[in-house]
C-alpha cells in the first residue's frame, strides 16, 4: 500500500515523491457548470509530471439522484467521464485498472422525497455507469459517506446485490461512516473483496455523538492504528491510500507519519 495526495500546495511539487507520496488523486470538474471545469488531459498530465506520480484515481462529485430518483443528465455526464478516463494517458501505477471514485452529494430532501426512488436510482445509474466501465476497462469505486444515498457498508453491499457489476468497486474512507454507520474493523473486512483505494482524514464527534469536524489524520478521533492494520490485514493488495484535508506541511508530514507508523508496527 503505497502513499497518495489529493495535491495542495504545501510542499513543491518537485519534491512530493522526495517525501513518500507515489501518486497523486485528481478530480473532474464539479458545482455548476461542472462540465466547464474539467481539465484537459494536457492539464492532467502536466499535474503529475510535476510531481513524477502515478494517477491514483480521478473523482467525480456528483448527485446522480435527486428527491424523486434518478438524474439523466448526471447519469449522462458520468457515463461520458468512464471513457475520458479510461483515455487518459497517463500512468496508472499500482492500479490493475483505471479508477473512477464517485462521491456522493448529501442525501436528497424535499416535500417530494421518496426514499425508494432514491435507492432505485442509485442501482439503476450505477448499472449505466458500471456497465460502460466494464466495457472501457475502469473501476467505478463509490465513496462511501454518511448522509448520503450511499452511506454504509450495508447499503453499499446492496448495491453490489441489485448492479451485479465485477466494475462496482469502494473508495474506503473510513472518517466518512465509521463507527456511526458501520463499525471500523467491520467495514474494512465486509469491503475487503471490492476495495479499490482508501483514503486518510480525520474526525471530531459532537459530545452527543454526531459527528462534528473533519481535518487532517491525526486530528480527530479515527484509531488510524486499528484502521491502518484492518487495511493490511483484510485488503493487502489496495495499492493507494490517499491523504487530504491537510492545509499545511505539517499536517502533510504529521499524517504521513501516523499511517506509516501503523503500518510499521
Amino acid at each position: 500500500m503505497k502513499l497518495g495526495v489529493m495535491p495542495a500546495e504545501t510542499i513543491p511539487s518537485a519534491k512530493m515523491k522526495e517525501e513518500g507520496f507515489e501518486a497523486s488523486q485528481l478530480f473532474w470538474g464539479m458545482g455548476d457548470e461542472a462540465a466547464s471545469k474539467d481539465p484537459t488531459p494536457e492539464n492532467l498530465i502536466a499535474n503529475l509530471a510535476a510531481r513524477d506520480h502515478a494517477l491514483a484515481a480521478m473523482t467525480l462529485h456528483i448527485d446522480l439522484v435527486g428527491p424523486r430518483g434518478r438524474i439523466d443528465a448526471d447519469v449522462e455526464r458520468t457515463v461520458d467521464l468512464v471513457g475520458r478516463t479510461a483515455a487518459l494517458d497517463v500512468s496508472w501505477g499500482d492500479n490493475p485498472r483505471p479508477i473512477l471514485v464517485w462521491h456522493p452529494a448529501r442525501y436528497p430532501d424535499g416535500d417530494d422525497l421518496d426514499d425508494d426512488a432514491v435507492f432505485e436510482g442509485v442501482c439503476s445509474g450505477l448499472a449505466d455507469i458500471c456497465g460502460a466501465a466494464e466495457k472501457a476497462g475502469v473501476d467505478i469505486a463509490v465513496e462511501l459517506t454518511r448522509n448520503s444515498p450511499v452511506g454504509s457498508a450495508e447499503t453499499f453491499l446492496h448495491l453490489v446485490e441489485r448492479v451485479g457489476s465485477s466494475a462496482l468497486k469502494v473508495c474506503i474512507d473510513a472518517a466518512n461512516f465509521c463507527p456511526d454507520r458501520t463499525p471500523l474493523v467491520r467495514a474494512v473486512r465486509r469491503l475487503a473483496p471490492y476495495t479499490a483505494i482508501a483514503h486518510g482524514k480525520d474526525l471530531s464527534f459532537k459530545t452527543n455523538g454526531e459527528p462534528d469536524t473533519y481535518g487532517p489524520t491525526g486530528s480527530g478521533e479515527l484509531d488510524y492504528d486499528t484502521y491502518i492494520k484492518a487495511l493490511l490485514e483484510f485488503v493487502p493488495d489496495v495499492p493507494y491510500f490517499v491523504l487530504e484535508y491537510y492545509k499545511t506541511r505539517v499536517d502533510l508530514v504529521k499524517a504521513r507519519d501516523i499511517v506509516l507508523a501503523a503500518m510499521k508496527s
